[in-house]
C-alpha cells in the first residue's frame, strides 16, 4: 500500500477498522496519480450512526467536571475527545491527498503524526468501552473538519490544525489528565498523559514547517495571525476556562511572546456577539455644541476610562476602543481572571458589518451611538428622540416634586424618611427665576442652594450659591456671570444644598418585552468634595458609617433600602415605558441631615438613563469572595503617582471558587498623557 492509498482508506473508509488500521510498510509515492480529485471533500465517509454533524446547533458540549465520578459520564467525555482525535486522523490523511507535491519530509512527518492520532483514537475507544459507552452514542461534531478542510496550502494546514487545534489540546489533555488523577481514575489519566506528550511533538512538527514557510521578516505571531481567516483565530488555540499550559507550549518550541499573545487573545468564535463601547459625553452631546475646554475634557475621559467596559463584557463580546490594550495589560487582566472580550478600534468599525452582532450595549444611547451602529450595517432600535428628556435634571426634579407632593413618600407602610417637596428643586430658565428660587429656599430655612445645568454629568456644571444673595466662592458678580453662562445652554435646576451624609446608587435594567425592570443592586459611590465621582466601595458598603446611619439604613435586613427600591421602581418604570426606553439605568440618591439633625433620604438626586459606574462597581463586587472588602477607584494622575510600587504590583489572590480575596488590578493603560486611572483595590 502506498501513502495515497492509505490516506484514501482513512478519508473514504466506511468502517472504524479501515480508518484506524495500522498500515504496516508503506511506499512513499508522490501522490500524483489523481492530483485534482481532493480539492474539496465536504465530509469524510463514516459508518452509519457515526456521521459527522457540520451544524453548530447539533454540537454536544462535554459533561461538567463535577459529574466525572460517574462512569458513564466519563465515557461521554472520552467520546467527545475521541471524536477530536478521529477528526485529526482524517484531516491528516486529507492533507496527504490534497498536497501531493508538498516536501517529502513534511509528508513523512504528517504520516507519523497521523498514526499517533490513530492510536489516540483507539485508546479512547478502549477506555470508553470499559465505561459502557459506544462510539456514536452522542452526535459527533464536525467543526474541526469544517474549518480545516478548506485549506489551500500545507501552510494553512499547520496553522489551523497543528498551531491551533493541537495547541489547544495541550491545555485539554494536560488538564483532564490531572482531573482524572484527582478522582482516582489513573488508567484514563495515563491515556491523557500519553496523548499530551504526543501532542507536544505534533505542535513542534507543525511549528518547524510553519517557520520554514512564513515570511522571515515577520514574527511567528504576526505570520500566524495573518494566516488565519475568520472565524478561525488564535482564540481556538487555547482551551477556554481551563488552565493555560505554558510548559507544554515551551516544550513544543513556541517562544514566550507567542505564548503570551495566545493567552490574552480574544475573538468571538463566530457566535452572535454583543458590541459594547464607552461614551462619557451623552449629556454633552444632547446639550449641543460645547466649549472647546469641555470637548477636550470629554475626549480625555473617553481615552482614560474606555477599558472599564471590559468589566461588563462576556465571552464573545466585542468592545470598541480608540487604541487596543497592550499585551501586558491584557495579561494583567487574565492573571486577575477577568473575562476578556475581543477588542476592535473605532476606525475599523465598518469591518464588523459581516459579523453576527445580536445586541448593542453602548454606555448610553444617543444619536451618535445610533449612527455608529448604522456604520456596522446593522439596524439600531434603542434610541428615540423622546429619550433625550430623561437625561435632563429638570425632568428628574419635576418627577420627584410630583411624587413627593402626591404621597409625601408614605405609600409603602413604613416611613421611608423622605424629605419634603422642597428637596426636589425647580427648573429656572432666566436669571430672575434662579434668584426667585433661591429666595424660596431661604424662606424654607435653607442657607445655601445648588445650581445644576440641565445636561451635565460627573459633578460638572454645578455651583453652590447663598440663598440670601451674599458672596460665595468669590463674589456675587462671579455667581451671576456663571448663572448667565449656564442658562445659555438651557434651564438650570435650583435645589437646596443639603447636609450630605452619604451617597447611594440604585441600578436596574429594563429589557424589551418584560413587564418590570430587573433590579441589579445598590452601590455606595465615593464622591469628592467637588462632587466628582471617584469610585465605589465594594463588599461591606457601610462599614465606616456611624451606628445611627447603619441602623437607619440596615435595620430589618436593609428594610428601608428595599422599600426605597420599590418606591422608585413603581414610579420610574411606567415613565420609562411610556417613552419606549430599554437598557440599563441608575438613580443617584443621598442620605442627609435636615435642619433638626434627623436623617432623611433624597430618593432621586438624578436619573441616569444609561450605563453608569455603579453598574461597573456591581460587576466587580460579584467577583469578591464573601466577607472581602474592596474599592473601585478612578484615581487622578497625582493619586496614581502617590501609590508605592508594592501597592501597584500586589498580585490578585483567590479562593477555591476563583473569587478575589486580595490584590490590585489596573483597569487601563497609563501613559504620559493619562489623567485618570481606574483601578481595583481588593482586601
Amino acid at each position: 500500500m502506498n501513502i495515497t492509498e492509505f490516506a484514501e482508506q482513512i478519508v473514504f473508509g466506511t468502517t472504524l477498522e479501515e480508518k484506524l488500521q495500522s498500515p504496516g510498510r508503506l511506499i512513499y509515492d508522490s501522490g500524483e496519480q489523481r492530483p485534482h480529485r481532493f480539492d474539496s471533500v465536504r465530509a469524510p465517509s463514516r459508518p452509519r450512526g457515526m456521521e459527522m454533524q457540520l451544524s453548530e446547533a447539533s454540537a454536544v458540549a462535554p459533561p461538567s467536571e463535577y459529574l466525572l465520578e460517574n462512569e458513564k459520564t466519563r465515557g461521554q467525555l472520552l467520546h467527545f475527545l475521541a471524536n477530536h482525535e478521529l477528526l485529526a486522523t482524517e484531516l491528516m490523511a486529507l492533507v496527504l491527498l490534497k498536497f501531493p507535491d508538498a516536501p517529502i519530509a513534511f509528508r513523512r512527518g504528517v504520516l507519523v503524526t497521523l498514526q499517533e492520532e490513530q492510536e489516540h483514537t483507539r485508546m479512547y475507544l478502549r477506555r470508553m468501552k470499559e465505561c459502557g459507552v459506544e462510539f456514536g452514542s452522542w452526535p459527533l461534531s464536525g467543526q474541526f473538519w469544517k474549518i480545516v478542510e478548506p485549506m489551500r496550502s500545507p501552510m494553512d494546514f499547520v496553522s489551523r490544525l497543528s498551531l491551533t487545534f493541537e495547541q489547544a489540546n495541550l491545555d485539554y489533555s494536560k488538564h483532564f489528565a490531572k482531573v482524572f488523577s484527582r478522582i482516582g481514575d489513573d488508567e484514563t489519566s495515563a491515556v491523557l498523559q500519553k496523548i499530551y506528550e504526543d501532542e507536544i511533538g505534533h505542535v513542534k512538527h507543525g511549528l518547524e514547517w510553519f517557520r520554514q514557510w512564513k515570511d522571515p521578516a515577520q514574527s511567528d505571531w504576526e505570520a500566524y495571525q495573518q494566516t488565519l481567516e475568520f472565524p478561525m483565530s488564535p482564540q481556538r488555540a487555547r482551551g477556554p476556562n481551563i488552565d493555560f499550559n505554558r510548559e507544554g507550549r515551551q516544550k513544543a518550541g513556541l517562544d514566550r511572546t507567542f505564548i503570551d499573545a495566545v493567552e490574552v487573545f480574544r475573538q468571538s468564535r463566530g457566535k452572535a456577539t454583543t458590541l459594547r463601547w464607552f461614551d462619557p459625553g451623552a449629556e454633552s452631546e444632547l446639550a449641543g455644541e460645547q466649549p472647546s475646554k469641555e470637548q477636550v475634557l470629554l475626549a480625555q475621559l473617553g481615552r482614560d476610562l474606555e477599558t472599564v467596559m471590559v468589566l461588563m463584557a462576556k465571552p464573545d463580546d466585542i468592545v470598541l476602543v480608540q487604541s487596543l490594550p497592550s499585551q501586558e495589560l491584557r495579561k494583567h487582566w487574565v492573571d486577575a481572571v477577568l473575562t476578556l472580550p475581543e477588542f476592535q478600534t473605532y476606525d475599523k468599525v465598518e469591518d464588523l458589518s459581516q459579523r453576527r452582532i445580536h445586541d448593542f450595549a453602548p454606555w448610553a444611547w444617543t444619536p451618535a451611538s445610533h449612527q455608529l451602529v448604522e456604520t456596522t450595517k446593522h439596524r439600531p432600535t434603542a434610541w428615540e428622540p423622546q429619550h433625550a428628556d430623561l437625561f435632563r435634571k429638570s425632568w428628574a426634579a419635576s418627577r420627584l416634586r410630583t411624587w413627593l407632593s402626591a404621597d409625601n413618600g408614605r405609600s409603602l407602610g413604613d416611613d421611608l424618611a423622605l424629605g419634603d417637596v422642597t428637596i426636589a428643586g425647580v427648573a429656572a430658565f432666566r436669571t430672575e427665576e434662579v434668584l426667585e428660587a433661591l429666595e424660596g429656599l431661604r424662606a424654607a430655612g435653607y442657607g445655601d442652594g445648588l445650581l445644576k445645568q440641565d445636561l451635565a454629568t460627573a459633578g460638572r456644571g454645578q455651583r453652590r450659591l447663598k440663598c440670601d444673595g451674599s458672596k460665595s466662592d468669590g463674589s456675587t458678580e462671579a455667581d451671576q456671570q456663571w448663572i448667565a453662562a449656564a442658562l445659555k445652554h438651557g434651564p438650570c435646576v435650583v435645589e437646596p444644598y443639603l447636609d450630605r451624609v452619604l451617597d447611594l446608587s440604585f441600578l436596574w435594567r429594563l429589557d424589551r418585552g418584560t413587564t418590570d425592570a430587573n433590579f441589579l443592586g445598590w452601590t455606595r459611590p465615593i464622591v469628592t468634595k467637588g462632587r466628582r465621582y471617584a469610585g465605589a466601595r465594594l463588599g461591606d458598603l457601610f462599614s465606616n458609617c456611624d451606628v445611627e446611619t447603619k441602623k437607619f439604613l440596615l435595620a430589618n435586613r436593609c428594610g428601608r433600602l428595599r422599600e426605597l427600591v420599590d418606591w422608585l421602581q413603581q414610579r420610574l418604570v411606567p415613565e420609562l415605558r411610556s417613552v419606549g426606553f430599554v437598557g440599563p439605568f441608575g438613580v443617584d440618591a443621598m442620605v442627609y441631615r435636615d435642619g433638626d439633625g434627623d436623617l432623611k433620604i433624597k430618593p432621586m438626586v438624578e436619573l441616569n438613563p444609561r450605563m453608569t459606574m455603579g453598574h461597573v462597581a456591581l460587576a466587580l463586587e460579584r467577583k469578591l469572595a464573601a466577607g472581602v472588602r474592596g474599592q473601585f477607584r478612578i484615581l487622578t494622575r497625582t493619586e496614581w503617582n502617590g501609590l508605592s510600587e508594592s501597592e501597584r504590583s500586589a498580585p490578585v489572590t483567590f479562593n477555591q471558587a476563583k473569587r478575589w480575596t486580595s490584590g490590585f488590578v489596573r483597569l487601563s493603560e497609563v501613559g504620559p498623557a493619562t489623567k485618570l486611572v481606574p483601578i481595583l483595590s481588593i482586601g
